[in-house]
């Protein structure tokens, strides 16, 4: 299998994912979105996660390298290798840990997670997928082979999404509306949004041990207003960074979008109002 190096990615053979059909697209914006979605949760995901001894990190998913960038600055140690399919989220990433490249501390491999199959070498220590599962047509696959390249008792760390659990008070029709096309949209590309829920059983299927299951909520009220206003407007961006596929598809209107955008304003404004979601993290050990 040959690994060819001009640009700094590690490239084998693949099809591209921008040839299939993506829920948030891969222009500049949405790269800066995921730049700054990386910062903004970082408290939440990283609570627990403990790499100091770690040496060697496999990434799965790494996109644009936000969150690589993140696991370097809190574990400084690690030396890490990146996986993802999308040409353009490797060269973002390339762009971005061009340092790190460099010194050896990164290296980018352009692969479809499911038939990971990186160069010979130890196996690594732990295994980091953040946001990604979601994203694949057969995770269990991807979680098969990312065992494959672990050692006996590594361990691997699994933060996923868990849509149906978004909730604002008071009652957003418009919103919801729009949220359950953009979550049947991702389900008819064959992704997950709901995939959270069923980490245990992935990782069980795949032949992992030790498996445990976290619910991480977030829940802001009238008790915690700045946390509240943040959090409604960073979901309602990810909900607009799906907002030119889903009318292109036919599914939300510009009319259903300016109402939405009316119940957020409205929903901010309210002295009682609610934002609720929960997103799952899961742990578990190579054999």
């Amino acid at each position: 299998m040959n690994f060819i190096v001009p640009t700094g990615i590690e490239n084998i053979k693949t099809v591209s994912m921008e040839k299939q059909k993506y829920l948030h697209g891969f222009d500049r914006v949405e790269q800066e979105r995921l730049l700054f979605q990386a910062d903004f949760l970082e408290p939440y995901v990283y609570a627990g996660i403990e790499l100091q001894s770690c040496k060697n990190l496999l990434e799965v998913g790494c996109g644009v390298g936000a969150q690589t960038q993140i696991l370097l600055r809190r574990f400084p140690k690690i030396k890490i290798d990146g996986v993802d399919r999308s040409d353009k989220q490797l060269q973002m990433a390339k762009e971005l840990l061009e340092k790190e490249i460099k010194s050896k501390k990164v290296r980018l491999f352009q692969q479809d997670a499911e038939k990971l199959a990186l160069p010979d070498r130890e196996k690594y220590d732990a295994a980091f997928l953040c946001w990604f599962l979601e994203h694949v047509p057969r995770p269990l696959e991807v979680l098969k082979r990312v065992k494959k390249h672990l050692k006996p008792g590594a361990e691997i760390y699994c933060t996923e999404v868990f849509n149906q659990t978004l909730f604002m008070e008071p009652y957003t029709p418009a919103y919801l509306s729009y949220w359950f096309q953009f979550n049947d949209y991702q389900w008819t590309i064959k992704g997950h949004p709901f995939i959270g829920a069923n980490l245990g059983n992935l990782l069980k299927a795949a032949g992992f041990v030790d498996i445990k299951l976290e619910v991480r909520p977030f829940h802001f009220d009238s008790r915690n207003p700045r946390q509240r206003a943040e959090f409604i407007d960073f979901f309602f961006d990810i909900l607009l960074s799906a907002e030119k596929t889903l009318v292109a598809e036919g599914r939300v209107t510009k009319a259903q979008i300016a109402l939405m955008k009316e119940e957020v304003a409205m929903v901010k404004k309210t002295k009682d109002s609610v934002f609720f979601y929960s997103f799952i993290r899961a742990t578990a050990k190579a054999p």
